[in-house]
């Protein structure tokens, strides 16, 4: 895949979520502990891609590319800049041009309850 170092302008951090005490009450709740960030571009689906993923466990998520990384997996949860909501990764497909610079499809799906 060929993408323009340009597009990749946004940022998004990967990390887990853990429960944190709530150092004036002693109360704990969860929140998301970034461990890394990456810069991302937007992926949109084709027409055809978006009729296929309809009615399926891909239909409400959406696709990132970052520059390949083997830090990136599906254990981890993602958070946008200047955004609380967390997100599941749903699937990761690694770049496979053999290049030195190659990307990656990272898709999300928004968790709910956090």
């Amino acid at each position: 895949m060929q993408i323009a170092v340009q597009r990749l302008c946004k940022v998004v951090s990967f990390g887990t979520v853990d429960s944190v005490e709530n150092d004036n009450t002693g109360d704990y709740y969860t929140k998301f502990v970034a461990q890394f960030s990456k810069h991302y571009a937007d992926y949109q689906r084709t027409q055809t891609q978006n009729y296929q993923v309809n009615g399926t466990d891909l239909a409400n998520t959406i696709i990132i590319v970052i520059r390949s990384t083997d830090k990136v997996d599906k254990a981890l949860k993602a958070q946008f800049k200047n955004s609380e909501d967390v997100y599941d990764i749903v699937d990761i497909s690694k770049g496979t041009t053999g290049k030195p610079i190659d990307y990656d499809l990272v898709t999300l799906k928004l968790q709910k309850g956090v």
